[in-house]
């Protein structure tokens, strides 16, 4: 029974890590427009420092998956936490000079910093949680989602009232003050793996290149979604930018039930099946938003589907991953597949920039959708393996 309380309290505090994490980098969308109205920059200029930052966040999974077999997975957490939190405090002087450098060193270093979290954390939950591997993705996915949920508006409140650099500080200081909580509920939990590693062996299993082809074109329609999908709600299709935060927020809170929907799907039916559906989804909520002949209702079902389809998929793919990798190289191969979709699928944030300034929003969105189809084709080719305990 004590057992079993401290595993969820460790998954608890695991959820609450992965929400602040991601609520770091879902700050700027919905204060996009005040951000380049001070700094003075074009959407391609905003999308290119973004996806900059975007690339070193998930190159620094190939450092945290690695540090996390090596030193332990809860240290390189707490790092992880205290650095990353830090560094947003530099925001202050990005709004006070109004510099773009200082903005993009800023958004760098918390990359860098944030970057060893999630290879970190799934290695960590699927040598922690055996048997439950699934459903405890799907649960910390859950608990990140719950907290990100509330990021966007409650950033927009903070930045319309005190100015937008303070609202990357106040999350920042709770990133720090939870690394101090950390340590208490994770001490002497974890065991280092000594087996050396190296990315040439990883790379033999021709399973884990399909993943990780599937994993690029994921990201090449997520990070453009994530970054300015606020901001097509205002200039296509008239939104006021107050209610398309509040829209980006609701997007997000349809993969609250996603994650858990995902997670036991996955254990129950395979990883496999429920990417195929989550891709389906995906495509889907893109083609309403573009094409629907109403247009508000094209939004909500945008909304609704890609919600989601899109959270339901990353603790299928995340127990994949696992079932797939050896214990001692679960680090490191966490760490490829984050920057496959976080990393090279940055690149979609400057193409999302670029095609919308030259062709507008909606020709950007469209190229998102192909991204998409291509991912949806990419998910039949996917292995089928299963955690046998489940």
């Amino acid at each position: 029974m004590e057992r079993q309380s401290r595993k969820n309290r460790q998954l608890a505090l695991l959820g609450i890590a992965h929400s602040f994490n991601h609520s770091l980098f879902v700050i700027a969308p919905p204060l996009l427009g005040l951000i380049m109205t001070d700094l003075n920059v074009t959407k391609s200029q905003i999308g290119l420092v973004t996806t900059i930052a975007s690339f070193i966040y998930g190159a620094g999974s190939l450092i945290g998956g690695p540090l996390g077999d090596r030193i332990g997975e809860a240290k390189t957490i707490i790092i992880c936490l205290a650095l990353s939190g830090l560094s947003s405090f530099i925001m202050i002087a990005a709004g006070a000079t109004q510099m773009v450098f200082v903005y993009t060193l800023a958004l760098t270093l918390m990359a860098v910093w944030a970057g060893l979290y999630h290879p970190t954390a799934n290695a960590l939950i699927s040598k922690t949680f055996r048997g439950k591997v699934s459903e405890s993705m799907g649960l910390h996915g859950v608990g990140g989602t719950l907290g990100v949920v509330l990021t966007p508006t409650l950033a927009w409140f903070i930045g319309a009232t005190y100015g937008w650099s303070w609202a990357f500080v106040v999350f920042g200081a709770l990133c720090t003050i939870l690394a101090f909580i950390f340590p208490r509920v994770f001490a002497g939990e974890e065991k280092k793996d000594k087996e050396s590693v190296s990315i040439a062996n990883v790379l033999r299993n021709r399973d884990l290149w399909v993943l990780l082809v599937f994993n690029v074109a994921v990201g090449l329609f997520m990070k453009g979604v994530e970054l300015f999908f606020p901001t097509y709600l205002k200039e296509n299709r008239g939104i006021d930018p107050m209610w398309a935060s509040v829209a980006y927020t609701l997007l997000l809170a349809s993969g609250v039930p996603a994650q858990w929907i995902g997670g036991k799907s996955a254990g129950r039916f395979g990883s496999k099946k429920v990417l195929i559906a989550a891709s389906a989804g995906i495509c889907l909520s893109l083609i309403s938003l573009l094409f629907f002949p109403i247009r508000m209702v094209g939004v909500s079902l945008f909304i609704v589907l890609y919600g989601l389809a899109f959270y339901a998929h990353q603790p299928a793919l995340n127990s994949l991953t696992g079932f797939l990798a050896p214990q001692s190289q679960r680090g490191l191969i966490f760490g490829i597949f984050f920057f496959t979709s976080f990393g090279i699928g940055s690149v979609s944030q400057v193409i999302t920039g670029y095609v919308g300034d030259f062709y507008g929003l909606d020709t950007a969105f469209l190229v998102l959708t192909v991204f998409a189809l291509c991912a949806l084709l990419l998910s039949f080719m996917l292995p089928d393996r299963r955690e046998r305990t489940e």
